[in-house]
């Protein structure tokens, strides 16, 4: 709809599969990272089994919620990486305990909860803006590219050449089948589950924010509710002067335009690439301990991850940019 009123000009989405997870009364205020692994697991356990066969996304919707791990689920899970020799300078920095606490994790938490499960992860760090006004365009080039990338890529630096031409000839809205991205800055970290460059020339991420309450009608939105009118990104109102949604006002809650006035000096960015699929090998399945075994029957493509590889991802890494 917002390209039919003039307003997006064209937008990458993540995968269908993922989920909202918001905090809620128990977790808010400290829980965002915990919130943002489980929409990145909700995303992984809905891979097909190494079987090949894949779920239907009814039955994956039905199930989900059963599987996907708790809060404190992952935090067991994430002091069962530590004593397993992940992150040890982050353990240390938390004093080895999460468990029945409130303490805010971040980036390399979530690194250290996913590797330990086997999911391949790969990190970036904007540690400095890389525009005026202290804006991030190598951040949002960095998104544009990774959901404009094949299935598998990894989260990497913003092309230097910049694929600009692509933008300018794609319209539309374009649904990928890539995993969302775990974006974190002082204070508080969302999950990234699109690009959308307006007709204007802005670009947003499209982001699902844990810590943001979302308006009660979204849940009843169909395009029959949403009316027609043409009215600004910028939307004001739940209704057009037809009493119909604005769906201009809905977006809002998922645009987040990274311009002087709101943005931070520094991000970092954690994204998947793969998960290691021991299926069948039990010398290689031995190695690699796994509290939760999520991945027991949802266990995705094969990336090839050696017992080595899987053994280096305990150390956190990233890429800086620039």
């Amino acid at each position: 709809m917002s390209v039919e009123h003039g307003v997006t000009k064209v937008a990458y989405l993540a995968d269908p599969s993922i989920v909202f997870y918001q905090s809620d009364r128990s977790d808010r205020g400290w829980g965002c990272g915990y919130r943002n692994i489980q929409m990145l697991l909700s995303y992984v356990i809905c891979q097909p089994s190494s079987s090949g066969s894949e779920a239907t996304s009814t039955h994956a919707s039905s199930e989900r919620r059963k599987v996907t791990p708790t809060i404190q689920d992952l935090q067991r899970q994430l002091e069962f990486a530590w004593s397993i020799g992940f992150d040890p300078t982050g353990a240390a920095q938390l004093g080895h305990k999460v468990v029945n606490t409130q303490k805010w994790i971040g980036t390399t938490e979530a690194w250290s909860v996913l590797s330990s499960l086997g999911v391949r992860c790969n990190m970036l760090d904007f540690h400095r803006p890389t525009g005026p006004g202290g804006t991030h365009p190598a951040l949002l080039d960095a998104v544009r590219d990774y959901f404009r990338a094949s299935e598998w890529s990894a989260l990497a630096p913003p092309n230097p050449y910049g694929l600009g031409g692509i933008d300018r000839q794609q319209r539309g809205v374009i649904q990928t089948r890539r995993p969302p991205i775990y974006m974190q800055h002082q204070g508080h970290s969302r999950t990234i589950v699109g690009y959308e460059l307006l007709e204007n020339g802005e670009a947003n991420l499209l982001v699902f924010d844990p810590g943001r309450w979302l308006h009660k009608s979204i849940s009843k939105i169909n395009r029959a509710a949403l009316s027609r009118s043409v009215t600004d990104c910028k939307g004001t109102s739940t209704t057009t002067r037809d009493g119909l949604l604005d769906a201009q006002y809905f977006l809002k809650a998922f645009r987040l335009q990274l311009t002087p006035s709101n943005t931070k000096s520094q991000y970092q960015l954690l994204g998947i690439s793969g998960l290691y699929n021991d299926s069948g090998d039990s010398a290689r399945s031995s190695t690699r301990p796994n509290e939760l075994d999520l991945f027991s029957e949802n266990s995705a493509l094969s990336v090839g991850w050696n017992h080595e590889e899987h053994q280096e991802s305990k150390l956190v890494v990233s890429s800086r940019v620039p």
